[in-house]
Protein backbone atom coordinates (compact mmCIF):
# COMPACT_ATOMS: atom_id res chain seq x y z
CA UNK A 1 0.00 0.00 0.00
CA UNK A 2 1.09 3.59 -0.47
CA UNK A 3 2.45 4.83 2.83
CA UNK A 4 2.80 8.40 1.58
CA UNK A 5 -0.90 8.81 0.85
CA UNK A 6 -2.86 11.44 2.72
CA UNK A 7 -4.29 10.43 6.06
CA UNK A 8 -7.76 8.94 5.75
CA UNK A 9 -10.55 11.38 6.49
CA UNK A 10 -12.17 11.41 9.90
CA UNK A 11 -14.52 8.45 10.20
CA UNK A 12 -17.27 11.01 10.92
CA UNK A 13 -16.98 12.26 7.35
CA UNK A 14 -17.47 8.86 5.78
CA UNK A 15 -20.94 7.95 4.51
CA UNK A 16 -22.94 6.05 7.07
CA UNK A 17 -20.57 6.73 9.96
CA UNK A 18 -19.83 9.52 12.37
CA UNK A 19 -17.89 10.18 15.51
CA UNK A 20 -20.11 10.01 18.55
CA UNK A 21 -19.19 12.81 20.94
CA UNK A 22 -20.92 14.06 24.08
CA UNK A 23 -23.19 16.47 22.19
CA UNK A 24 -24.19 13.76 19.75
CA UNK A 25 -24.98 11.45 22.65
CA UNK A 26 -27.38 13.97 24.13
CA UNK A 27 -29.10 14.39 20.78
CA UNK A 28 -29.35 10.63 20.20
CA UNK A 29 -31.35 9.79 23.28
CA UNK A 30 -33.25 7.10 21.40
CA UNK A 31 -30.12 4.92 21.40
CA UNK A 32 -28.04 6.12 24.32
CA UNK A 33 -30.91 6.23 26.81
CA UNK A 34 -31.65 2.56 26.15
CA UNK A 35 -30.40 -0.40 28.14
CA UNK A 36 -26.66 -1.08 27.55
CA UNK A 37 -27.36 -4.26 25.55
CA UNK A 38 -30.03 -2.54 23.42
CA UNK A 39 -27.65 0.34 22.79
CA UNK A 40 -24.91 -2.12 21.82
CA UNK A 41 -27.24 -3.96 19.42
CA UNK A 42 -28.38 -0.70 17.77
CA UNK A 43 -24.83 0.49 17.27
CA UNK A 44 -23.70 -2.88 15.98
CA UNK A 45 -26.56 -2.99 13.48
CA UNK A 46 -25.24 0.24 12.01
CA UNK A 47 -21.71 -1.20 11.88
CA UNK A 48 -23.03 -4.29 10.09
CA UNK A 49 -24.76 -2.15 7.46
CA UNK A 50 -21.53 -0.24 6.92
CA UNK A 51 -19.56 -3.48 6.55
CA UNK A 52 -22.03 -4.74 3.94
CA UNK A 53 -21.69 -1.49 1.98
CA UNK A 54 -17.93 -1.87 2.14
CA UNK A 55 -18.14 -5.49 0.94
CA UNK A 56 -20.30 -4.28 -1.93
CA UNK A 57 -17.56 -2.06 -3.29
CA UNK A 58 -16.99 0.73 -0.77
CA UNK A 59 -13.70 1.10 1.03
CA UNK A 60 -13.21 1.78 4.73
CA UNK A 61 -9.52 1.87 5.67
CA UNK A 62 -8.46 -0.27 8.62
CA UNK A 63 -5.17 1.64 8.83
CA UNK A 64 -4.61 5.19 10.06
CA UNK A 65 -1.45 7.25 9.64
CA UNK A 66 0.55 8.81 12.49
CA UNK A 67 -0.56 12.26 11.30
CA UNK A 68 -4.22 11.23 11.53
CA UNK A 69 -3.74 9.93 15.07
CA UNK A 70 -1.69 12.87 16.33
CA UNK A 71 -4.41 15.28 15.22
CA UNK A 72 -6.89 13.43 17.46
CA UNK A 73 -4.85 13.00 20.64
CA UNK A 74 -6.97 14.08 23.57
CA UNK A 75 -10.26 13.18 21.89
CA UNK A 76 -12.48 11.90 24.74
CA UNK A 77 -14.10 9.36 22.42
CA UNK A 78 -10.75 7.81 21.41
CA UNK A 79 -8.87 5.01 23.14
CA UNK A 80 -5.32 4.14 22.07
CA UNK A 81 -4.01 0.67 22.90
CA UNK A 82 -0.34 -0.30 22.77
CA UNK A 83 0.42 -4.00 22.58
CA UNK A 84 4.13 -4.41 21.90
CA UNK A 85 6.46 -7.38 22.22
CA UNK A 86 7.26 -6.36 25.82
CA UNK A 87 6.28 -3.57 28.19
CA UNK A 88 9.74 -2.00 28.30
CA UNK A 89 9.06 0.00 25.16
CA UNK A 90 5.80 1.35 26.60
CA UNK A 91 7.48 2.30 29.88
CA UNK A 92 10.23 4.18 28.05
CA UNK A 93 7.67 6.28 26.22
CA UNK A 94 4.34 5.85 24.50
CA UNK A 95 1.79 7.83 22.54
CA UNK A 96 -0.09 10.25 24.81
CA UNK A 97 -3.16 8.59 26.26
CA UNK A 98 -2.14 5.09 25.20
CA UNK A 99 -2.92 2.23 27.56
CA UNK A 100 -0.82 -0.91 27.79
CA UNK A 101 -2.36 -4.27 26.96
CA UNK A 102 -0.06 -7.26 27.39
CA UNK A 103 0.32 -9.24 24.16
CA UNK A 104 -0.81 -12.58 25.58
CA UNK A 105 -3.03 -12.36 28.69
CA UNK A 106 -5.78 -10.03 27.49
CA UNK A 107 -5.78 -11.35 23.91
CA UNK A 108 -5.64 -15.14 24.38
CA UNK A 109 -8.01 -17.19 26.47
CA UNK A 110 -5.47 -18.84 28.77
CA UNK A 111 -3.34 -15.77 29.38
CA UNK A 112 0.03 -17.09 28.23
CA UNK A 113 1.82 -18.21 25.10
CA UNK A 114 1.03 -21.93 25.26
CA UNK A 115 -2.32 -22.02 23.49
CA UNK A 116 -4.29 -19.89 21.08
CA UNK A 117 -8.03 -19.18 21.13
CA UNK A 118 -9.80 -15.89 21.48
CA UNK A 119 -10.84 -14.66 24.93
CA UNK A 120 -14.36 -15.40 26.13
CA UNK A 121 -17.28 -12.93 25.85
CA UNK A 122 -17.01 -12.31 29.59
CA UNK A 123 -13.27 -11.61 29.37
CA UNK A 124 -13.79 -9.35 26.35
CA UNK A 125 -16.46 -7.25 28.07
CA UNK A 126 -14.31 -6.98 31.22
CA UNK A 127 -11.27 -5.88 29.19
CA UNK A 128 -13.22 -3.27 27.24
CA UNK A 129 -14.74 -1.92 30.45
CA UNK A 130 -11.34 -1.77 32.17
CA UNK A 131 -9.93 0.21 29.22
CA UNK A 132 -12.79 2.70 29.32
CA UNK A 133 -14.15 1.54 25.97
CA UNK A 134 -17.85 1.96 25.25
CA UNK A 135 -19.63 0.42 22.25
CA UNK A 136 -19.32 3.71 20.31
CA UNK A 137 -15.66 4.36 21.24
CA UNK A 138 -13.04 4.70 18.50
CA UNK A 139 -10.10 2.36 19.18
CA UNK A 140 -6.61 2.51 17.65
CA UNK A 141 -4.15 -0.34 18.21
CA UNK A 142 -0.42 -0.02 17.75
CA UNK A 143 2.77 -1.76 18.77
CA UNK A 144 6.15 -2.93 17.57
CA UNK A 145 7.26 -6.29 16.20
CA UNK A 146 5.54 -5.77 12.84
CA UNK A 147 2.35 -4.75 14.70
CA UNK A 148 1.28 -8.38 14.99
CA UNK A 149 -0.29 -7.96 18.44
CA UNK A 150 -2.07 -4.81 17.29
CA UNK A 151 -3.54 -6.76 14.38
CA UNK A 152 -4.57 -9.56 16.73
CA UNK A 153 -6.36 -6.94 18.83
CA UNK A 154 -8.07 -5.63 15.71
CA UNK A 155 -9.15 -9.18 14.78
CA UNK A 156 -10.55 -9.69 18.29
CA UNK A 157 -12.69 -6.54 18.14
CA UNK A 158 -14.05 -7.74 14.81
CA UNK A 159 -14.75 -11.19 16.23
CA UNK A 160 -16.93 -9.60 18.91
CA UNK A 161 -18.40 -7.06 16.47
CA UNK A 162 -17.33 -3.90 18.24
CA UNK A 163 -19.79 -1.31 16.83
CA UNK A 164 -17.49 1.72 16.94
CA UNK A 165 -14.63 2.47 14.55
CA UNK A 166 -11.37 0.64 15.19
CA UNK A 167 -8.02 0.82 13.42
CA UNK A 168 -4.37 -0.20 13.39
CA UNK A 169 -1.68 2.49 13.31
CA UNK A 170 0.18 2.12 10.02
CA UNK A 171 3.85 1.44 10.77
CA UNK A 172 3.32 1.06 14.51
CA UNK A 173 5.72 2.42 17.11
CA UNK A 174 8.62 2.40 14.68
CA UNK A 175 7.00 4.77 12.20
CA UNK A 176 5.69 7.08 14.95
CA UNK A 177 9.19 7.41 16.41
CA UNK A 178 10.90 7.68 13.00
CA UNK A 179 8.67 10.64 12.14
CA UNK A 180 9.71 12.39 15.34
CA UNK A 181 6.26 12.39 16.89
CA UNK A 182 5.97 12.89 20.67
CA UNK A 183 6.09 10.20 23.33
CA UNK A 184 5.31 10.47 27.01
CA UNK A 185 5.92 8.40 30.14
CA UNK A 186 2.66 9.60 31.71
CA UNK A 187 0.15 6.81 32.28
CA UNK A 188 -3.52 7.70 31.85
CA UNK A 189 -6.28 5.49 33.20
CA UNK A 190 -9.72 6.44 31.85
CA UNK A 191 -12.78 5.94 34.01
CA UNK A 192 -14.04 2.35 33.68
CA UNK A 193 -16.84 1.81 31.19
CA UNK A 194 -19.72 -0.65 31.20
CA UNK A 195 -19.28 -2.67 28.03
CA UNK A 196 -22.08 -5.21 27.48
CA UNK A 197 -21.12 -8.85 27.21
CA UNK A 198 -21.42 -9.83 23.51
CA UNK A 199 -24.29 -12.23 22.91
CA UNK A 200 -22.91 -13.58 19.64
CA UNK A 201 -19.77 -13.41 17.52
CA UNK A 202 -18.75 -13.00 13.90
CA UNK A 203 -17.17 -16.28 12.86
CA UNK A 204 -16.66 -15.15 9.27
CA UNK A 205 -12.97 -14.43 9.93
CA UNK A 206 -12.29 -17.49 12.09
CA UNK A 207 -11.33 -21.02 11.07
CA UNK A 208 -11.70 -24.02 13.38
CA UNK A 209 -9.80 -27.32 13.41
CA UNK A 210 -12.65 -28.86 11.44
CA UNK A 211 -12.52 -26.06 8.85
CA UNK A 212 -8.80 -26.59 8.34
CA UNK A 213 -9.14 -30.38 8.14
CA UNK A 214 -11.82 -29.98 5.46
CA UNK A 215 -9.65 -27.54 3.46
CA UNK A 216 -6.76 -29.97 2.99
CA UNK A 217 -6.37 -30.88 -0.69
CA UNK A 218 -9.26 -28.64 -1.74
CA UNK A 219 -8.42 -26.89 -5.01
CA UNK A 220 -10.45 -23.82 -4.03
CA UNK A 221 -8.68 -23.35 -0.68
CA UNK A 222 -5.15 -22.51 0.47
CA UNK A 223 -3.76 -23.09 3.95
CA UNK A 224 -1.00 -20.55 4.61
CA UNK A 225 1.57 -21.39 7.28
CA UNK A 226 3.05 -18.05 8.34
CA UNK A 227 5.51 -19.53 10.87
CA UNK A 228 9.27 -19.74 10.43
CA UNK A 229 10.82 -22.33 8.09
CA UNK A 230 12.08 -24.25 11.14
CA UNK A 231 8.57 -24.54 12.59
CA UNK A 232 7.20 -25.57 9.19
CA UNK A 233 9.85 -28.23 8.64
CA UNK A 234 9.52 -29.60 12.17
CA UNK A 235 13.00 -28.75 13.50
CA UNK A 236 11.56 -26.01 15.77
CA UNK A 237 8.90 -27.84 17.77
CA UNK A 238 6.57 -25.78 19.99
CA UNK A 239 3.78 -28.32 20.57
CA UNK A 240 3.61 -32.06 21.17
CA UNK A 241 4.42 -32.64 17.49
CA UNK A 242 6.22 -30.58 14.89
CA UNK A 243 5.84 -30.24 11.16
CA UNK A 244 3.10 -28.71 9.03
CA UNK A 245 -0.43 -29.28 7.81
CA UNK A 246 -0.46 -31.36 4.60
CA UNK A 247 -0.39 -29.13 1.54
CA UNK A 248 0.14 -25.91 3.52
CA UNK A 249 2.06 -23.13 1.79
CA UNK A 250 4.86 -21.66 3.92
CA UNK A 251 5.13 -17.87 3.74
CA UNK A 252 6.41 -16.16 6.85
CA UNK A 253 4.27 -13.24 7.97
CA UNK A 254 7.26 -10.89 8.11
CA UNK A 255 7.68 -11.24 4.33
CA UNK A 256 4.84 -8.71 4.02
CA UNK A 257 6.85 -5.99 5.77
CA UNK A 258 9.94 -3.91 5.15
CA UNK A 259 12.84 -3.66 7.56
CA UNK A 260 11.34 -0.57 9.19
CA UNK A 261 8.03 -2.26 10.09
CA UNK A 262 6.06 -0.78 7.19
CA UNK A 263 3.87 -2.92 5.01
CA UNK A 264 5.21 -3.36 1.51
CA UNK A 265 3.34 -1.61 -1.33
CA UNK A 266 0.07 -3.31 -2.22
CA UNK A 267 1.13 -4.35 -5.71
CA UNK A 268 4.31 -5.93 -4.37
CA UNK A 269 2.27 -7.78 -1.76
CA UNK A 270 -0.21 -8.95 -4.37
CA UNK A 271 2.55 -10.35 -6.58
CA UNK A 272 4.18 -12.09 -3.63
CA UNK A 273 0.99 -13.85 -2.55
CA UNK A 274 -0.19 -14.73 -6.03
CA UNK A 275 3.22 -16.24 -6.86
CA UNK A 276 2.54 -18.77 -4.08
CA UNK A 277 -0.95 -19.57 -5.31
CA UNK A 278 -2.62 -17.41 -2.66
CA UNK A 279 -5.21 -15.75 -4.87
CA UNK A 280 -8.45 -13.88 -4.10
CA UNK A 281 -10.66 -16.48 -5.81
CA UNK A 282 -9.85 -19.03 -3.09
CA UNK A 283 -10.66 -19.49 0.56
CA UNK A 284 -7.51 -18.56 2.49
CA UNK A 285 -6.81 -19.93 5.96
CA UNK A 286 -3.77 -18.50 7.75
CA UNK A 287 -2.24 -20.16 10.80
CA UNK A 288 0.81 -19.86 13.04
CA UNK A 289 1.34 -21.08 16.62
CA UNK A 290 -1.25 -19.00 18.47
CA UNK A 291 -3.26 -17.12 15.85
CA UNK A 292 -1.28 -13.91 16.41
CA UNK A 293 1.16 -13.93 13.49
CA UNK A 294 -1.66 -15.36 11.39
CA UNK A 295 -3.81 -12.35 12.33
CA UNK A 296 -1.15 -10.18 10.67
CA UNK A 297 -1.41 -12.12 7.39
CA UNK A 298 -5.21 -12.15 7.67
CA UNK A 299 -5.16 -8.36 8.07
CA UNK A 300 -2.87 -7.85 5.07
CA UNK A 301 -4.90 -10.08 2.78
CA UNK A 302 -8.31 -8.82 3.84
CA UNK A 303 -7.78 -5.15 4.67
CA UNK A 304 -4.85 -4.19 2.45
CA UNK A 305 -5.41 -6.38 -0.61
CA UNK A 306 -9.17 -6.81 -0.28
CA UNK A 307 -9.31 -10.61 -0.46
CA UNK A 308 -12.96 -11.56 0.20
CA UNK A 309 -12.57 -14.89 1.99
CA UNK A 310 -9.73 -14.96 4.51
CA UNK A 311 -9.77 -16.69 7.90
CA UNK A 312 -7.47 -16.86 10.88
CA UNK A 313 -7.14 -20.35 12.36
CA UNK A 314 -7.48 -19.24 15.96
CA UNK A 315 -6.19 -22.42 17.62
CA UNK A 316 -3.33 -22.66 15.11
CA UNK A 317 -0.44 -25.05 15.80
CA UNK A 318 -1.00 -24.92 19.55
CA UNK A 319 -4.16 -26.90 18.80
CA UNK A 320 -3.18 -28.77 15.62
CA UNK A 321 0.18 -29.95 16.94
CA UNK A 322 -1.30 -31.13 20.23
CA UNK A 323 -4.11 -33.25 18.77
CA UNK A 324 -3.42 -36.91 18.01
CA UNK A 325 -5.91 -36.88 15.13
CA UNK A 326 -4.28 -33.99 13.22
CA UNK A 327 -2.54 -35.09 10.01
CA UNK A 328 1.03 -33.75 9.91
CA UNK A 329 3.79 -33.72 7.32
CA UNK A 330 7.50 -32.96 7.70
Amino acid sequence: MDHERAAPPDRAARPGTRRVGPAARRQRGDVHAARPQDRFDALRAGATRRARRCAGGGAVSALVTPAWLEERLGDPDLRIIESSVDKAAYDEGHIAGAQWVAPYGPLLINGDNSRGNVITPQQFAALMSQLGIEPATTVVFYGNGHSRYAMRGYWTLGYYRHPGPYYVLDGGRERWVAEGRPLTADVVQPAPASYPEPRDVDRGDEATWQDVRAAINRRDAVIVDVRTPGEYEGSDVRSARGGHIPGAVQLEYTDATTGDNLLKPAEELRRMFEARGITPDKEIIAHCQLGVRAAHTWFVLKHVLGYPNVKNYDGSWSEWGNRDDSPIEK
